[in-house]
């Protein structure tokens, strides 16, 4: 018998497995393309390369995990939890991926009618669904089982009186279409104008749906109004459940006994004047070590949140739930109840508080050579601010500063010094926007925005909380254990070139240079012929724009940003919950 057993087929162009899987209404393996085009033997060694180049250019994404399926970029997966948004006017029940992460808007997501005997979805209604793309931005959805958990069962609203004495709710959330109406006995007494929280009742009637009043929260011209608008639009928790607020009322004792003792040791917070919660403490000395001279020993110790939040626990629930604190110019929604973010968990000065500290070496060059986890106990020995700091760094020290010069900021400064020139040298993305400081009166109206002023003081602490987090990554892996890496990706191809396209058009003589890969440092090239010109504060908000999102993710794959191989949030426990961002196809 002579011949191929297969009959030779010629290898799919590129646009061709692009088509293919553009068109497939689910992430598809390489074993569908494979089987789809009639490749066998080496052009599945072939294939495999394609996909690799496709993922690099950005054109397609990778899932993770067996099967590792592919997709158009942000393409959903073939399950998902959705959250029924709206229902249109020819009755259609339209819904959106639970979380959707992006800053752009979600895939359209058009439920298919219930079987029979099962109940309407209505809005809030949250669902696991099978998904069929249909469409680059447009999803048909089956209902594979409800979720109990859906969105905010109240709604917030702008109160229009009727004239029939009854009352019109118009949701300031624009994505809710449904307009609501409360009945007249709920009616008294409101002004058209006021913001209310409503609940929505199951019975339907003709016409608008009907709600109850549950609470009254003022005029929606009131200057509070803005971040009241924001917790209920975007349903932020702001009750703790009890169960987390009798955690909190009755934590475990602080026992010394099997920690570290660094009582005696000037640990000091540096925060801003309107910080409420101190979360870590830092302390400097020159290396004892004579090998190395130049060097430096430095201590970050960070509130022990673990002590008091145990892994399935109420307080841990509700931190999971929360995910971050979340903060307003007139009020923060936190993660953890006051209890702990601003007492048990917060490092106030002259309190025994519990830490986990890192101790880390740090050699004359600001590289990190060694380092050391302990849990511990401590007592800050003063609660400083930036500016406060900063002052004495510039030859004006009040009275707490100018005592602890020469033992504690001085040694913090030779540290900053140090881990700067290491930034510097592996090139980190130097991209420094002010930060926009909101001042309001005691009326709570906005008196005026400001550049918030940035110090040396501002980026010693950074400085200080990145080598600490460096230092928790490597010992996890170290130890084998699971990792939550902060990861930072490259920018991707299109917006490399939409950059190149901006750069050419303002025939300033910029450029990126035509290669695929690009470090930090041709952004800080651009960044520094730029500086001190007109142009400099709208290339650095393009070159921000530029930059792919920094997500927690249990793959390492770096962070760009920074220009390090490996980085885990070990810092701000307190208004910190991390949890890893799910990527669109698995």
């Amino acid at each position: 018998m002579t011949g191929s057993r297969h009959k030779p087929v010629p290898f799919p162009t590129r646009e061709a497995v692009l088509e293919f899987i553009r068109d497939s209404t689910t992430p598809v393996g390489k074993r569908e393309i494979a089987r789809a085009f009639h490749l066998h033997g080496d052009d599945r060694v072939l294939l495999k390369q394609l996909l690799h180049d496709l993922q690099t250019e950005g054109a397609v994404e990778r899932g993770h995990g067996h099967g590792r399926r592919v997709a158009p970029p942000s393409a959903l997966p073939e399950v998902a939890v959705v959250i029924v948004s709206a229902i249109n006017a020819e009755g259609e029940v339209i819904a959106q991926p639970q979380n959707w992460p992006d800053s752009s808007p979600p895939p359209r997501i058009v439920m298919r009618p219930e079987k029979r005997g099962q109940p309407a979805l209505a809005e809030g209604d949250r669902v696991l669904a099978r998904l069929a793309r249909v469409g680059d931005n447009f999803y048909l959805g089956q209902t594979m089982r409800r979720l109990d958990g859906g969105g905010p069962t109240r709604v917030l609203g702008v109160f229009q009186p009727l004239p029939d004495g009854r009352g019109r709710v118009v949701p300031t959330d624009r994505r809710a279409k449904t307009e609501l109406t409360l009945v007249a006995a709920d009616c008294t007494g409101l002004e058209s104008g006021e913001l209310l929280v409503v609940e929505p009742l199951p019975a339907r009637q003709l016409g608008l749906h009907q709600a109850r009043l549950v609470e009254r929260l003022g005029d929606t011209t009131s200057p509070r109004a803005i971040s009241l608008i924001s917790i209920h639009s975007f349903g932020l928790p702001t009750v703790f459940s009890q169960g987390a607020l009798d955690e909190a009322a009755t934590p475990p004792s602080l026992n010394p006994r099997g920690r570290l003792d660094l009582r005696d040791l000037p640990l000091v917070t540096i925060d801003g004047e309107d910080a409420r919660d101190f979360d870590d403490a830092v302390w400097a000395e020159p290396d004892p070590d004579p090998a190395q001279p130049g060097g430096w020993r430095a201590v970050v110790a960070i509130a022990d949140v673990a002590h008091y939040v145990r892994p399935g626990g109420a307080l841990d629930r509700a931190a999971y739930e929360r995910g971050n604190s979340t903060y307003f110019p007139d009020r923060v929604v936190p993660m953890l109840p006051e209890a702990l973010s601003n007492e048990l968990c917060s490092l106030k000065p002259g309190v025994d508080r519990a830490c986990l500290a890192v101790e880390l070496w740090i050699d004359r060059h600001g590289n990190l050579h060694r380092h050391h986890f302990h849990r511990a106990i401590m007592r800050s020995a003063a609660r400083l601010t930036y500016t406060r700091v900063q002052a004495a760094a510039d030859g004006r020290p009040d009275e707490d500063t100018a005592r602890l010069w020469a033992g504690v900021l001085a040694p913090l400064y030779g540290v900053y010094r140090a881990l700067t020139e290491a930034r510097v040298k592996r090139g980190t993305l130097d991209l420094d926007l002010p930060e926009r400081q909101i001042k309001l009166d005691t009326d709570g109206k906005v008196v005026e925005i400001l550049p918030r002023p940035r110090f040396d003081s501002h980026k010693l602490i950074e400085e200080l909380m990145i080598a600490a987090n460096v230092a928790a990554a490597e010992a996890l892996e170290a130890k084998g254990s699971p990792c939550l890496y902060r990861v930072h990706d490259q920018p991707s191809r299109d917006r490399l070139e939409a950059v190149r396209e901006f750069l050419a058009s303002l025939d300033l003589g910029l450029s990126l240079g035509g290669s695929r890969l690009v470090k930090p440092g041709a952004f800080n090239h651009i960044l520094h012929r730029v500086a001190d010109t007109p142009h400099a504060h709208m290339i650095s908000e393009v070159v921000l724009r530029a930059q792919a999102q920094a997500q927690y993710h249990p793959e390492n794959i770096g962070h760009f940003g920074l220009a390090l191989r490996r980085y885990a949030h070990f810092t701000s426990p307190i208004r910190r919950r991390p949890k890893p961002r799910n990527r669109p196809v698995r």
